[in-house]
């Protein structure tokens, strides 16, 4: 089966207009991304998503205005609301030749409104933090 986008269902949603959100990454092979609550949700705390043996990431355009024009649209991506999970991915297999064990690692999209993130990595959970996305974010990387 070719590359496609699956929906990956982590539980959690982020405001979608303004979701201040802030990507850290650390050296140990740790990505986190933090985002407000979604304004629908009860826990106004900031939504964290973290990443562990990460192997690449980024964060760019394109925004939700020319998210059509991002590589993985029509492949899944647009209909992706939160998370999707890339299957088969191209970027993974070119990964190869540089990493060990391709095997365990998850390729993760998420659009935004300003732009896109995605992370390739071994795992991903998700908690919540107290205060700014800055803020939470330092927190959980720390």
């Amino acid at each position: 089966m070719p590359e496609h986008v699956v929906d990956a269902d982590l539980g959690v949603r982020w405001e979608p207009n303004a979701p201040d959100a802030v990507l850290l990454a650390g050296d140990g092979g740790r990505v986190v991304l933090a985002v407000r609550a979604h304004p629908d949700d009860v826990d106004d705390r900031s939504v964290v998503l973290c990443w562990s043996g990460v192997v690449w990431s980024c964060s760019g355009v394109p925004n939700d205005e020319a998210l059509r024009f991002h590589r993985l649209y029509g492949k899944g991506l647009e209909t992706v609301l939160w998370v999707g999970r890339v299957e088969q991915s191209e970027l993974v297999r070119s990964l190869a030749a540089m990493v060990h064990d391709t095997s365990a690692l998850r390729h993760d999209v998420l659009t935004l409104k300003e732009g896109i993130v995605e992370v390739i990595a071994r795992s991903v959970t998700t908690c919540r933090v107290g205060g700014t996305t800055r803020r939470a974010a330092r927190t959980y990387l720390a």
